[in-house]
């Protein structure tokens, strides 16, 4: 088997913004060697590093330090620095890590265990152009490595190449059919894409398969949404009412359940749920959905307070922006009408150039320019945490495209 160069250390990169795909993705990298796919050899030091790697788990860095001592004492030092290197990334040390990866030097198969370990160091430290280069040299030695293949659909993913993400994952889920969050991940990137069907298909099989219980309830959430939007509100209202008590008090829930009550000709018990919702804080999406039940009403002044509401929380909201100067038009407000729909173009001119870049940064992986360009108009649509998701993308592809 070919050695490939030891991966280049990098410094600590700073923690990503607060981005909620940013954080799922994480959930399903984080599976990387968690599952426990290495099958040990039941040679000594193979059991030692077992145990050890047992330690690492368990949180116990006592018992880890005696395994990786008694390795090196038997003169098995690869194994001593892959055991050192696991317990590093594992409590929080990736340079560090990489560095112990780094001394191994053995070329059989713990020298590829070593690899897709620094590739997730690598990920770590935000090097996405180096880890890229490791996780494809390990699935290209071992063609089904499902963490090789986790590892590639967290890279695709952070640098925009949606459909490299999805097959990817789609591996990942062939290959380890216990797992359901490359499903549930899948389904968000055809949400994204408005590709509503196939995101159906994926939240159903994350659920099919189990997904964890802190997760039961936003995989509902989700699936609901897309199939609202496919006006199939008695399925979405059933899978909401499927979840686990207490699961559907946050905003997209109630969003999701008040949007197919009303597909369902239901207003005042959409209106309802609104209301409680309203009760426990302000939120633009519900100020939203109340003034478009106030619209199917015919209370067209509560549909323009419920407006204005939405659109002073998200002022870069379009749906909102249009339903506003809909309503302004019902009630004879001409001129903030023609306000509030000059509005929704020049955010349509914004969403639009967005969908042109993205289109334009999944045909160019390693483009820095077109994700600052990205991040740019983000920042344009208010959107923070996903402008500094673009731009800590731009510096991972360095200054020249690949």
């Amino acid at each position: 088997m070919e050695r490939p160069p030891p991966p280049a250390e990098s410094p600590a990169a700073p923690p990503l913004g607060p981005w909620p795909r940013r954080l799922t993705l994480l959930l399903v990298a984080g599976g990387l060697l968690a599952g426990g796919g290495w099958k040990y050899r039941t040679s000594r030091p193979d059991y030692r590093l077992a145990r050890g790697q047992e330690a690492v788990r368990a949180g116990d860095t006592a018992a880890v330090r005696e395994s990786a001592d008694r390795l090196d004492a038997a003169g098995h030092a690869d194994h001593a620095h892959l055991l050192r290197g696991d317990a590093l990334l594992a409590f929080g040390s990736p340079a560090l890590a990489l560095a112990e990866f780094n001394k191994i030097e053995s070329t059989g198969p713990l020298r590829l265990r070593a690899a897709a370990l620094s590739g997730r160091c690598l990920l770590d430290l935000g090097d996405l152009k180096e880890a890229d280069r490791v996780f494809r040299f390990v699935v290209g030695e071992q063609p089904d490595h499902a963490d090789g293949h986790r590892g590639l659909a967290a890279i695709a993913y952070d640098l925009g190449q949606l459909g490299a993400a999805v097959e990817h994952l789609e591996r990942v889920a062939a290959l380890d059919p216990a797992d359901a969050r490359p499903h549930r991940l899948i389904g968000l990137i055809q949400k994204d894409m408005a590709s509503d069907a196939a995101a159906e298909a994926a939240f159903l099989e994350a659920l099919r398969r189990g997904v964890p219980a802190a997760l039961d309830a936003d995989v509902r959430v989700e699936l609901a949404d897309v199939l609202a939007r496919q006006t199939k509100f008695a399925d979405g209202l059933a899978v909401l009412d499927g979840g686990p008590p207490g699961g559907g008090d946050g905003p997209a829930a109630v969003a999701g359940r008040a949007a197919c009550l009303r597909g369902l000709g239901r207003p005042t018990d959409a209106a309802e749920v609104l209301d409680r919702g309203l009760a426990r804080g302000p939120s633009a999406v519900l100020f939203r959905l109340r003034g478009q039940v106030h619209q199917d009403l015919v209370q067209l002044p509560a549909a323009v307070a419920c407006f204005e509401r939405a659109v002073g929380l998200e002022p870069n909201d379009h749906q909102a922006q249009y339903l506003l100067g809909q309503a302004y038009s019902g009630v004879g407000r001409d001129a903030d009408a023609a306000r509030a729909f000059a509005r929704v173009e020049a955010l349509k001119a914004t969403l639009d150039r967005i969908t042109e870049l993205s289109r334009e940064a999944m045909a160019k992986p390693w483009d820095a320019a077109v994700r600052v360009k990205l991040a740019d108009r983000c920042d344009e649509m208010g959107n923070a945490p996903l402008a500094a998701m673009w731009r800590k993308a731009a510096a991972a592809c360095g200054d020249s495209p690949r």
